[in-house]
């Protein structure tokens, strides 16, 4: 294998295994920090999923929505501890996902990143996290 295609194969593993680990996170902080509303994520939507899922009593549900408000301060603190590495890594995942996409398509992503990126503004200046 010639020096090139192993450093493409290797940026590419690394591009999934990004990929893998940005979206576990993301699901996770959906999950926490969701949206509102019907279909709703963040606590409260995390207890319906488990709800339905685990067909959950009321006392169960109220029990793990005390257990989620307990644990909240020290989670929400520990991303704010990660998230100047998490956006770090996050450009280096987004700078080699550019690397493998043609002119046409990196207008594309730059223009779905940046709707994802003002969706996520809009969310955090209405006071959700």
């Amino acid at each position: 294998m010639t020096k090139s295609k192993m450093s493409a194969a290797v940026m590419l593993v690394a591009a999934a295994v990004v990929g893998g680990v940005i979206g576990a996170w993301a699901t996770s902080y959906v999950e926490h920090h969701g949206r509102q509303g019907p279909g709703r994520g963040g606590r409260e939507g995390y207890v319906e999923r488990l709800t339905t899922e685990l067909n959950l009593t009321a006392p169960q549900q109220d029990s793990i929505r005390a257990i989620m408000q307990r644990f909240e301060p020290a989670m929400d603190s520990l991303w704010r501890g990660l998230r100047p590495r998490f956006d770090s890594l996050r450009q280096v995942a987004r700078s080699a996902i550019v690397a493998q996409l043609d002119p046409v398509q990196q207008q594309k992503y730059q223009a779905m990143l940046a709707r994802r990126d003002s969706l996520y503004r809009e969310r955090r200046s209405n006071g959700r996290k």
